[in-house]
């Protein structure tokens, strides 16, 4: 009995964490149809050659589509025995980049929201500019938030599963990450609180 309520709550968090990449997803592709207006004719042409979003975005953004389907094909379809680690590990990797975009997202972001403040402040209404803080905020805390989901999964994990070790590995490749950039995710949570 323990196994099955085990693998239900195993499945529930799997669940959760599909629907959050979901919810992900959308708000990035809001922030892109925001870019699209933003960079319509209205805006100063003087501008246009500065980025008012960080450079990664579009790669991110492409990632996480694919990230969105992996985790629907796999969660939709849970077996007895689901396994999810697989699918971080592969993300968290050397070879992939998924990781480094984030962290060019965070040095990218700073500056980002100082030329919005200053630039579109006058062409923009508030709510646009509230929501894009919002929005970026999200990404900011998407990593930690993995952590989270991951650290759930592997909670209701037994050590026996196939599942554990390699949710191991990747809970502790995103807390190295997490505390080796700390000091740049609290400086971009910081500065976006403080415009909200």
């Amino acid at each position: 009995l323990n196994y099955y309520l085990l693998e239900a709550k195993r499945q529930n968090i799997a669940l959760e964490l599909l629907e959050s990449e979901r919810k992900y997803v959308i708000n990035l592709s809001l922030i892109l149809k925001i870019k699209a207006t933003l960079q319509g004719p209205d805006v100063k042409r003087s501008t246009k050659e500065r980025s008012f979003f960080p450079n990664s975005l579009r790669y991110l953004v492409q990632q996480h589509v694919d990230l969105l389907h992996a985790l629907q094909e796999r969660v939709l379809s849970w077996p007895r025995q689901g396994i999810l680690g697989d699918i971080f590990l592969k993300l968290t990797n050397d070879e992939n980049n998924f990781l480094d975009y984030y962290v060019a997202y965070l040095r990218d972001l700073p500056e980002c929201i100082s030329l919005i403040h200053v630039v579109i402040l006058k062409e923009v209404e508030e709510e646009i500019k509230s929501d894009l803080y919002i929005l970026f905020f999200h990404i900011v805390q998407r990593i930690p938030e993995y952590l989270i989901h991951l650290q759930n999964v592997l909670k209701f994990t037994d050590q026996e599963h196939p599942d554990y070790y390699l949710l191991l590995v990747c809970v502790q490749r995103l807390r190295v990450f997490i505390s080796h950039y700390s000091l740049l995710f609290q400086c971009n949570e910081d500065l976006l609180i403080q415009k909200r």
